[in-house]
């Protein structure tokens, strides 16, 4: 039976606000269960100034409390063994000063004094250069986040609505902050850590994972020439947006936009807003979509769906036509799947070559997926994409001209 639908905390089903700040995470730092930000980090939401940190830079050298993904368990430490695996990779080197830094402090047996701080012209107090508590201290101005109690939610937010590519929103009791990162790796990293800090118990619970794949194909009937929007609500928050385009003299208007929205709050419906670009209050049409039907489904769901309150008496009515999947995973504790993780690691070949010939392309897609991700986490997946490889060289020995270029678990694993 599937898990009861958990509690809505404050303010969890609020989206980002398109004329919100976006703060730039190279200036935060993570410090004992608060998320630190500087004073002059906060930039607006239409271009950021360049970034000069690494990708390293947000974690602080020289605290020992301060850990990184890799180093809290075994299934990070798999899964970021062969991306930070480059010599060259800031991310190591990080790691690499940091233990250096433990390791003579250690042999040093004595803790050295610490120097005295140094105070600026003004009064204002110069963090120290040393890595040392003082430097992990918020300078006057600085702002906080607990992320401590069951109402912190931490989730990837969609750059159509704050007009940055890699963002992540902190929501706790008190507000919500919008975050924006360099690489879509850097802000992976930081949501798990982030969600690590606020739940440190997370993969030894149950939970539900909540998930809307949405293609947002084309529309009819509309105003002519208006350049317009859509707008993906849920339950009336905005979660997403399309790029605003002009509709033809037809009144035929084409997105052809792919959303892949995670980490969702529980909600009940998903609403389609056509706004003008110029005037995006009020919408002029809408039309709301039960998430129950997206759901019940079990693969996506295409078809045109008619707006409301965009025709005036003797007009047609505008539609839009979209290809949606809402997707509730029950995810369990992880020690449940410690045999699963065993036997995939172990009999991948075996498992493959019994459900290649049996199973559907859309199956197939999603299998290569799953087994990718679990290899990863295991350290295994590069040994699997290199067999599943041969073994399509093998398979397609007198055929050249196919290798690679079929719908085989071999191709979607290498896609993913």
């Amino acid at each position: 039976p599937a898990p009861p639908t958990p509690p809505v905390p404050p303010g969890s089903t609020r989206g980002p606000s398109p004329d919100g700040p976006v703060w730039d995470v190279a200036h935060c730092s993570l410090v004992d269960g608060h998320l630190v930000l500087g004073r002059d980090e906060e930039v607006g939401t239409r271009g950021h100034e360049p970034r000069g940190c690494p990708v390293g830079a947000p974690w602080v050298l020289g605290d020992p409390r301060v850990t990184y993904p890799d180093e809290r368990s075994g299934r990070g430490a798999g899964r970021s063994a062969e991306s930070d695996a480059s010599p060259t990779s800031q991310f190591s080197n990080v790691k690499g000063l940091l233990w250096k830094r433990l390791r003579e402090r250690k042999g040093r047996g004595v803790a050295k004094a610490e120097p005295p701080a140094v105070t600026a012209p003004d009064g204002e107090r110069v963090p120290s250069r040393c890595g040392s508590r003082e430097s992990l201290l918020p300078p006057p101005g600085a702002a906080e986040l607990a992320l401590s109690g069951a109402d912190v939610v931490v989730r990837p937010v969609h750059g159509s609505v704050v007009g940055e590519r890699f963002c992540f929103q902190v929501i706790t009791g008190e507000g919500s902050r919008s975050f924006g990162c360099a690489t879509l790796a850097e802000r992976d990293r930081w949501i798990e850590n982030l969600r690590r800090t606020a739940r440190p118990n997370k993969d030894n619970c149950e939970r539900l994972e909540l998930a809307l794949s949405l293609w947002v194909y084309e529309a009819r009937d509309l105003p002519p020439r208006r350049r317009l929007r859509c707008h993906l609500q849920l339950d009336g928050a905005l979660f997403a947006r399309t790029t605003a385009k002009a509709a033809g003299a037809d009144g035929e208007l084409f997105w052809g936009e792919l959303f892949q929205l995670a980490a969702l709050p529980p909600a009940r419906a998903l609403t389609l807003a056509l706004c003008r670009d110029d005037h995006p209050a009020p919408p002029l049409a809408t039309v709301t979509v039960p998430l129950a039907e997206l759901a019940a489904a079990g693969q996506p769901l295409e078809r045109w769906y008619q707006l409301s309150g965009g025709a005036g008496a003797g007009e047609r009515v505008p539609s839009v036509r979209v290809r949606g999947r809402y997707r509730e995973v029950r995810v369990l504790p992880i020690v449940r799947y410690k045999e699963l993780a065993e036997f995939i690691t172990f009999h991948y070949r075996e498992l493959c070559a019994r459900l290649e010939p049996a199973i559907a392309l859309r199956h197939k897609e999603e299998l290569a997926g799953a087994l990718v991700r679990v290899l990863q986490s295991t350290g295994k997946a590069k040994a699997f994409l290199i067999d599943l490889g041969v073994a399509e060289l093998d398979r397609f020995d007198d055929r050249e001209a196919l290798i690679f270029r079929e719908n085989t678990l071999a191709t979607k694993a290498i896609d993913e």
